[in-house]
């Protein structure tokens, strides 16, 4: 039932796909072609865009858009746990983004042919954000997994990227490198932070696995709409 569940899931959203993963490869042959700025700026301009226009668009309607046409009621009929409802929309978002910014790297590869920058480094750029932009989704499971709207959503999304933001910004001014660590945006920077990659990555992993629990338990809870 779960492979029935993540396979409705990967053909309703498969179209963000070929749209991101289109509008990715458009921009880096454009920029690559050009080379106005060095090739190691373009593919991080590139990559950090995507690590927040990525996660935007794959969230806008993950959850909101069944409840904003009731068609969640037939969903929760569905004789299957509301759980592993709740993991299909997640398994299906994380293997959209993470193959995004995989052609996205292997793209930018096949573009530069090492011409700047170190072999594999644009490709290890791109899964760093790609990972950050992941970080960044589940966070917002939490607090948009029972939007009603778009809208919805999207101030979810934003609170998420400011909120981190701010966090970061205060980690840094006050040096606090506890709080530094579970910041998603430290995983683009995970080699100049005072925390260092080990201790980086341990921490977003139990971080992540906890606010997934809570966005599981909140989305298994719906209660208002049925």
């Amino acid at each position: 039932m779960f492979r029935m569940l993540l396979w409705k899931e990967w053909k309703e959203n498969v179209w963000k796909l070929w749209f991101c993963g289109a509008a990715s490869i458009a921009f880096s042959a454009i920029l690559f072609r050009i080379r106005i700025v060095p090739d190691v700026d373009v593919c991080i301009l590139i990559s950090f865009v995507q690590m927040f226009a990525v996660p935007v668009i794959y969230a806008l309607d993950i959850f909101s858009g069944e409840m904003s046409n009731r068609t969640i009621h037939l969903l929760f009929k569905i004789p299957v746990q509301r759980w592993m409802i709740f993991f299909s929309k997640y398994t299906a978002t994380v293997i959209g983004i993470l193959t995004i910014f995989l052609i996205s790297g292997v793209f930018m590869e096949f573009m530069t042919h090492g011409r700047e920058a170190r072999v594999l480094f644009l490709l290890k750029t791109n899964l760093l954000c790609g990972m950050a932009g992941l970080v960044l989704f589940t966070w917002f499971c939490v607090f948009g997994c029972q939007s009603r709207s778009e809208a919805g959503s999207m101030a979810a999304m934003f609170s998420v990227f400011v909120g981190w933001g701010i966090i970061l910004l205060w980690s840094n001014l006050c040096e606090v490198a506890w709080a530094e660590r579970f910041v998603p945006y430290s995983l683009i920077f995970m080699r100049i932070t005072k925390v260092g990659p080990v201790g980086t990555v341990f921490s977003q992993i139990i971080a992540s696995a906890a606010v997934l629990g809570i966005a599981c338990y909140r989305y298994v809870s719906i209660r208002r709409y049925l």
